[in-house]
């Protein structure tokens, strides 16, 4: 067994915004070059094995109903399983089936549904995005990936809702 390493949850999110083919072809970054994410060289991890760990992660979030199943399939491919470790608490090891770094972003994902529930993973709620986001906001009301996606959102909501009144508007004094 082989113990695994700790991955943050920010990395993990970096990895499906930036590596996920959905997430890629939404933004129009199909073309574009894959980016560094540094929090991966530890695990010599090569492009395409990012995209198939991005591509499969996607989905636990684009489905928070049935991240719970997703995850615990995808751990058991990875031979995840806790152990106790020296110290007596509870450590992730795996069997070695699979990558490290896929057994570091499972684990990582299993540890916080755990705690804070799989409701509190998703999908940006902009109609032009699908980025992907952890919610950690203490009323668990998070519905997008930025603050630039929301305020994008809201400003398009208040145009629209302004060019119907003015249009409304606009009918009333023809007629």
């Amino acid at each position: 067994m082989i113990p695994v390493d700790h991955i943050p949850l920010a990395a993990i999110v970096d990895l499906v915004n930036e590596y996920a083919d959905e997430t890629r072809r939404v933004a129009g970054e199909t073309g574009d070059p894959y980016p560094v994410v540094g929090a991966f060289e530890p695990f010599d991890a090569g492009r395409d094995e990012l995209v198939t760990l991005a591509n499969e992660l996607h989905g636990v979030f684009a489905d928070p109903v049935s991240a719970p199943d997703r995850l615990n399939r995808l751990a058991d491919g990875l031979g995840l399983e806790h152990r106790l470790g020296a110290d007596g608490r509870l450590v992730w090891m795996h069997s070695g089936g699979g990558s490290s770094l896929s057994a570091a972003a499972v684990a990582a994902l299993v540890d916080f549904v755990d705690e804070a529930g799989s409701a509190r993973l998703g999908i940006c709620d902009a109609d032009a995005c699908v980025d992907v986001f952890v919610d950690t906001s203490p009323a668990a009301n998070r519905a997008y990936c930025s603050p630039r996606c929301h305020s994008r959102t809201r400003v398009a909501r208040w145009r629209m809702a302004h060019r119907h009144e003015t249009s409304t508007n606009r009918d009333r004094k023809t007629s």
